[in-house]
């Protein structure tokens, strides 16, 4: 959303700290913003905030391998630093250069510019002072000068001890204790690493780090096992601080050690993953470590073939590797020589051009300045500063023109303030006036940057949403837009609840022109202040539909007033006997009628409604299961129900109050919900299988489940996806569709799981199921859902 408005305009330091903000999370978004931060700091002579968007964008760079773009950054930075007469902030980029000479593998230029940072430096005893010790420490080690790398790694340790820096003393001891362990020392390298570990909990990047090293010392002491463990601690690190640089390093190193012990099917195992992530990351260095491994244990298994072929793709990819590290060197020499010659033209032609450039920016400023002051009148509206109607009609012509090229979509919302008039009229119109600026001061963060709000006159807001992808981002939009109304406005000595009308309509699906798109929306947003229900959308208004905001509050309700009942789906034995059934919930409002658990379900998900909602589901099944002799209950839990601390508490609860027998309580997670919490779900799942209670997946075969998880979670059973069934007939007898369902099947019943299908509807569809082995099957061929009365009848 282009901002013309001078007060909105951001400093140069202001884009500094975004991109800081961004430099962990979003680099392509960080990398945008230093150089955003460097132009205009450039324009305003803001020489220190200059210096540090260099430094941030070489840093991203050299992250990403254009370490001669990031040299060039750096020197300029380092001379700016020189200028200021900031001897620190001119030490900081030495050292900055000199690690990035030792990344490239030019030791002997790099210990030049370190050495020139601890002189200017001055040893004060500070962090910059450990940050040049540790990297005077990795440079004397790769130019072999063990005994000086070791006195470097002293003090920088010993720095960061005085100074009460313990992520600097955990970063520290795990380097040095590396270092201990290369050369030998095992005792002392396990101290550092252990001290290491104390120092971040176990937890963090740093400690999988930590792990990893004392994995392999184990290993060379021969402590096989303690080596195993220290390298499954330190993949679960890796996995939870997501660095797969670790994480990859970790696997190779267990791989070693399984292939050390003869252990050639774990070996193979952990390297068929290790190889799988190396690929997806194109760490080409890694993955010829992974497939020279990986040749060793298929030579050692007799299949010299593939091995020989392994090999040679290892070969292949480490000579890439050496190529490519050749052909970077000769970039940063090239580029060295470059600078040099730059920096001597520069100084031949400052003197001459700043005196007319001084002139240049002075009019140029001027004249700038004027432009904004006049398109600020014409565009932006006087009270709040936000674009006006002309302002919008422009963007909104761009916007067309965009959707109408890439085939996207757009949505045109107006706003409207409830009883605005009202508060004009008794309070007075100052009042009116600060509540129209604090109403656009929360509207316009709650947009992306390309999408704008607008003032076109008295209380009337418009929305303009670009490039959305379906209906439900324009509700996102309105659920953000009411949730903006929720604080109460203060306002002088007034304090007022103040709600919004609103209404959306789409491009194309409701009109192709502006006025036509603005008369559906504000169609709509009178429909909304009518029913009172906040905002509609064009084309939802029926009376037989509820608005997602309306529906989001009366979800609120539903439970208090007892519009929620469960119904059961049966489900029998492959002979067809009863066996026991599903619980659906069921929600039945009281004006807009039955409403799909489509609907209300994702609501309910979404605002974490579903916590209570399935807290009540599951009390109220146990008691009606409980007068089913025998016969097993099935009830769905959530994903915001499974990561609740308390979910073990609230089944147990329900089994108690209940009477109902835990063996016979059958607990469905989605396959889905497993995969992505893999190593978190393991502990919860042994927590409900401790009760008794039975654990299936459910919608199984989707493809999400790893075999890990099969493997090692308490998993009793699983019911199939819906999909693997459905198209089951005899006029497509043989089909991929049967043979991947018998797969299916068949690797769930050599893990010896249950097996379940659900939507069965045809005979045919029961007799093959029942030919694969399948021990329970669910569907309208047996039974419609019914209610708790009926339940009780069928047994």
């Amino acid at each position: 959303m282009p901002d013309l408005n001078p007060s909105n305009v951001r400093t140069p330091k202001r884009l500094l700290e975004e991109a800081r903000l961004f430099a962990d999370e979003d680099d392509e978004k960080a990398a945008a913003l230093f150089e955003q931060a460097a132009v205009r700091a450039r324009l305003y002579r803001d020489q220190e905030t200059l210096a540090d968007a260099l430094n941030g964008m070489a840093k991203l760079e050299h992250k990403r391998g254009d370490s001669h773009s990031a040299l060039f950054h750096l020197q300029e930075a380092r001379e700016i630093r020189h200028m200021l007469g900031d001897l620190r902030g001119e030490a900081g980029l030495l050292c900055n250069i000199g690690s990035l000479y030792t990344d490239l593998g030019n030791f002997n230029t790099a210990l030049d510019y370190l050495l020139q940072a601890e002189t200017i430096a001055g040893g004060n005893g500070d962090v910059l002072s450990a940050s040049i010790s540790t990297n005077l420490a990795r440079v004397y080690d790769d130019l072999n000068d063990l005994t000086s790398a070791e006195q470097n790694y002293q003090k920088a340790l010993q720095i960061v001890r005085s100074i009460g820096h313990p992520m600097g003393e955990a970063i520290l001891s795990t380097n040095y204790g590396e270092f201990q362990l290369r050369r030998g020392r095992l005792d002392q390298a396990e101290q550092l690493l252990c001290a290491a570990l104390d120092l971040t909990a176990r937890k963090s990047f740093i400690a999988a780090e930590a792990l990893r090293h004392l994995g392999v010392l184990y290993r060379q002491r021969g402590a096989v096992q303690e080596a195993l463990v220290a390298f499954h601690d330190a993949i679960n690190l890796a996995r939870t601080s997501e660095d797969l640089d670790i994480l990859v390093e970790v696997l190779i190193n267990e791989a070693e050690t399984h292939l050390q012990e003869q252990h050639l099917t774990l070996a193979a195992d952990v390297l068929f993953e290790a190889e799988e992530l190396a690929r997806g990351s194109s760490r080409k260095r890694a993955l010829a470590r992974i497939l020279a491994l990986s040749s060793q244990v298929q030579e050692q298994e007799g299949r010299i073939a593939q091995a020989l072929q392994t090999a040679r793709e290892s070969h292949q990819l480490e000579s890439q590797v050496l190529k490519a590290e050749a052909e970077q060197r000769t970039r940063q020499l090239a580029t060295q020589h470059e600078l040099e010659r730059a920096r001597t033209e520069l100084d031949q032609q400052r003197s001459r051009y700043e005196t007319e450039r001084l002139a240049k920016e002075k009019m140029e400023r001027e004249s700038s300045e004027r432009l904004k002051e006049l398109e600020r009148k014409a565009l932006y509206d006087a009270l709040t500063g936000l674009p006006n109607r002309l302002l919008l009609a422009d963007r909104f012509r761009v916007a067309l023109e965009h959707a109408s090229r890439t085939g996207t979509r757009l949505a045109l919302g107006v706003l409207d303030l409830n009883k605005f008039k009202t508060i004009n009229d008794t309070l007075g119109h100052h009042v009116g006036d600060e509540l129209l600026i604090e109403v656009a001061r929360r509207l316009e963060p709650i947009l992306r940057a390309e999408d704008t709000v607008a003032r076109t006159g008295g209380d009337e807001f418009v929305f303009l949403i670009r490039s959305i992808t379906d209906t439900e981002a324009v509700l996102a939009v309105a659920r953000r837009i009411m949730q903006a109304f929720e604080p109460m406005f203060h306002l002088y000595q007034h304090h007022l609840h103040v709600g919004p009308s609103i209404g959306f309509a789409e491009f194309p699906e409701d009109a192709l022109t502006y006025q036509d798109l603005f008369e559906k929306a504000d169609k709509a947003m009178y429909e909304a202040k009518a029913k009172g229900s906040g905002f509609e959308l064009h084309g939802m208004q029926s009376s037989d539909r509820m608005a997602p905001i309306t529906l989001e509050a009366a979800l609120h309700q539903a439970l208090r007033n007892a519009e929620m009942d469960v119904v059961y789906q049966p489900y029998c034995t492959a002979e067809g006997q009863p066996r026991g059934a599903e619980a659906l919930l069921r929600w039945h409002h009281p004006v807009f009628g039955n409403v799909s658990p489509l609907e209300f379900l994702p609501i309910a998900e979404s605002t974490g409604l579903s916590v209570p909602i399935g807290t009540w589901v599951l009390h109220k099944a146990c008691q009606e299961a409980a007068h089913w002799p025998g016969r097993t209950l099935s009830v769905n839990v959530s994903s915001r129900q499974f990561s609740h601390p308390e979910l073990s508490v609230v089944v147990q609860q329900a089994l108690e109050a209940s009477g109902l027998s835990p063996s016979l309580l059958q607990l469905e997670i989605k396959e889905e919900l497993l995969a992505r919490q893999l190593e978190r779900s393991q502990s919860r799942l042994t927590v409900l299988e401790d009760l008794g209670v039975r654990l299936f997946i459910d919608d199984f075969g989707e493809g999400f489940t790893s075999f890990t998880a099969l493997k090692n979670h308490p998993i009793h059973g699983v019911k199939l996806h819906r999909a693997l069934i459905q198209n089951l007939n005899p006029e497509r007898k043989g089909s991929k569709d049967e043979a991947l369902l018998a797969s299916v099947v068949q690797m769930a019943q050599a893990l010896e799981l249950e097996v379940i299908a659900k939507g069965v509807e045809t005979q045919y569809q029961w007799e093959f199921l029942t030919r694969l082995g399948v021990t329970a099957l669910q569907g309208f061929l047996f039974s419609r859902p019914l209610g708790a009365a009926e339940m009780a009848g069928q047994f």
